[in-house]
């Protein structure tokens, strides 16, 4: 694939991304790093809350269907707030621009974003290395549904979640997944035309700076100082838990998407807290907000609940609780609803579906331990994150205005060891929500070790910069205001280079090798496999369905090629066979008795199959092929017309 052409798509993904909820924010009155933080979060509020509905309507999503109701919801905001401020006759509809007791100045701005291009930088040069320029596939068992669902939303524009149940479950009424991750992917594919994998990878390079920039908001949001937001910004891309850990753990997309976003939705909901006058708006906004981390992803949007009932905690202990609060709240769960509605009853029956149950690896001491230093499943610790953490959580005079969210991370600290170390209901029932799986209360936890660091490289900087004026005061040495700024920048800079040298940049090389182990070449999807799905391509009409191992990556032909096979992504056993159509469970259980087993003869003929396709490589933790792969070789009523070294394909005798 040419440089350019994984250029354009990444400008493309960052247009789709921004700009609509930028309009969108616009509208809403909020302006600078909110505006910003927000953007991309409202963009998914959007999708999130037109996509179910274009196709009840009768409307196939498409760029240009994502642009009018891009623009519908933009007029119809504006339209509303300048009602709202015509009715009240104050201010409280007036933009909301960011301000905090701690003055920001043109040359704090200037620097955060600088520090906030650094940080983009490093998870750029990490995505491009890991990916091998953006030509990877993601080769992580949950990419492989992820992949496909982006390609069938492009080919069909069906942008309702429960369309996803024609992967794999076409005959499960109550099947919902959200959607909205790959709406948007979606949109990019139609725009450009490029492969899935592609607009992926691409799309792994912006997790950075959407938390870079939300990180910056919510500070600023919460009453931070300059330094804090500086200093967070720049090590926003250093943590392996978060985003690059849960990349070869899972390629779990939508999560850590709707994670990096999490901090966008908190400064919306602190900044409607610390607003003197109350206005209807900011509530509104939170609402669709909302129900973009709904439409992302849910267990992300209850994350938020629990860190919003912690900073409510901490705003009431500083003031007084106002009608006003209980006000903001009925109106954004009011504006949720109404916006999101088919999604909340989506989401809603999804949340009695069966739990899963990951197994008890760690002792508790292992399992505190690895968190605490940050070496979650991995060799050595990030030693001066950890030394930064500590520096913040001890001191706490930076951090105090987010308290809230160390308490709240701390609590996801907690769910990290149960699910780690325990088992049993009580553990089951606290961790469902994000699957009893470790790795997300990593991440979770993550998001407010980063506010610690930050903090931390703030406080050493305070106490290098008193040494520094204690010194200059013994020599009757003055320091305008100017002169000062100038002096606590660099003292700043200097400590944050520090970090930078001992850390060989940012955990930079650790980073990349571990979100590379996410985009091998193989055992999913090897080189050579990807050139029997060419022939593929080439042998097989528009629509026609492949017969295809769900274990071997071989799903893959459909995001890759545009060849759509009859198993779209790995079957999840026993769980899915369950609820399989009997045409398909019979294919599944024993297509290589073709020969024998009419039941088989009449499924491949109902389906319209005529080949089908073995790979060598096998999708972990899968240990072998489907047992109606198991010996296709065999079978007489198939021909082989393609083989490599990696895959082989047949024709079925008519």
């Amino acid at each position: 694939m040419p440089a350019n052409t994984a250029l354009v798509v990444l400008v493309v993904s960052l247009l789709m991304l921004v700009l609509p909820g930028l309009l969108t924010a616009a509208a809403f009155g909020l302006r600078g790093w909110l505006a910003a933080a927000t953007a991309p979060l409202l963009t998914y509020g959007i999708v999130g809350a037109a996509g179910p509905v274009l196709p009840a309507i009768g409307i196939l999503w498409s760029p240009a269907a994502f642009a009018a109701v891009s623009l519908a919801f933009s007029a119809v905001v504006a339209g509303a707030r300048l009602g709202v401020r015509r009715v009240q006759r104050d201010r409280t509809a007036a933009p909301v621009v960011d301000r905090s007791p701690n003055h920001w100045a043109a040359t704090h701005h200037a620097g955060i974003a600088a520090a906030v291009l650094l940080a983009a930088a490093v998870g750029f040069v990490v995505t491009v290395q890991a990916t091998r320029e953006f030509t990877a596939v993601p080769q992580v068992w949950d990419s492989v549904f992820h992949s496909n669902a982006i390609r069938y939303i492009a080919d069909s524009g069906q942008s309702n979640p429960d369309a996803l149940r024609n992967l794999n479950d076409p005959v499960v009424a109550s099947y919902y997944y959200p959607n909205a991750f790959h709406v948007l992917a979606a949109t990019v594919v139609m725009v450009t035309g490029a492969d899935v994998p592609t607009v992926i990878t691409t799309g792994v390079a912006l997790f950075v700076p959407m938390l870079a920039v939300g990180a910056v908001a919510l500070i600023r949001s919460c009453g931070g100082r300059p330094a804090f937001a500086f200093a967070t910004a720049v090590l926003s891309c250093a943590f392996t838990a978060l985003p690059w850990d849960l990349l070869p753990w899972g390629t779990l997309l939508p999560f850590i998407t709707a994670l990096t976003l999490m901090a966008a939705f908190l400064a919306i909901a602190a900044t409607i807290l610390r607003r003197e006058q109350y206005s209807i708006v900011l509530p509104i906004a939170l609402g669709l907000a909302g129900i973009g981390l709904l439409a992302l992803h849910p267990s992300v949007a209850v994350a938020v609940v629990i860190c919003g009932v912690a900073l409510v905690i901490q705003t009431w202990l500083q003031r007084r609780p106002s009608i006003r609060d209980l006000t903001a709240v009925v109106v954004t769960v009011a504006a949720a609803g109404l916006l999101g509605l088919p999604l909340l009853l989506a989401s809603l029956g999804a949340a009695s579906s069966a739990d899963y149950d990951w197994p008890a690896v760690f002792s508790p001491a292992d399992a505190l331990g690895q968190l605490f230093f940050l070496s979650h499943d991995q060799r050595f610790p990030q030693y001066w994150l950890v030394l930064l953490v500590a520096v913040g959580l001890v001191s706490h005079r930076v951090i105090r205005p987010m308290i809230w969210l160390v308490a709240a991370g701390i609590f996801f600290a907690g769910l990290f060891v149960l699910a780690a170390a325990y088992e049993g209901e009580i553990v089951s029932l606290l961790t469902r929500a994000w699957w009893n799986d470790r790795w997300r209360f990593a991440a979770l936890w993550s998001v407010a070790a980063m506010f610690l660091a930050g903090a931390g490289a703030v406080e050493i900087h305070d106490g290098l910069l008193n040494l520094l004026n204690r010194v200059k005061v013994r020599r009757r040495a003055a320091v305008g205001g100017r002169g000062r700024l100038v002096l606590s920048s660099a003292v700043l800079a200097a400590v944050l280079a520090g970090v930078w040298a001992s850390t060989g940049g940012l955990y930079h090389e650790r980073n990349e090798t571990r979100l590379a182990q996410a985009f091998t070449d193989g055992p999913t999807v090897s080189t050579a496999e990807r050139r029997a799905f060419d022939e593929l391509a080439r042998l097989v009409p528009k629509g026609q369905l492949v017969m295809n191992d769900s274990y071997d990556g071989s799903a893959l032909m459909w995001a890759l090629d545009d060849v759509r096979p009859v198993f779209a992504s790995p079957v999840i056993a026993p769980q899915e066979l369950v609820t399989m159509p009997p045409e398909r469970r019979v294919l599944f259980d024993s297509f290589d008795q073709i020969d024998t087993m009419p039941a088989v003869r009449r499924a491949v003929e109902h389906l319209g199959i005529r080949y089908v396709i073995v790979c060598d490589g096998i999708i972990g933790p899968a240990r072998g092929h489907g047992p109606g792969m198991q010996s296709v070789e065999a079978a007489k009523s198939l021909r082989l017309v393609f083989e490599n070294d990696a895959a082989r394909i047949y024709e079925i005798a008519s």
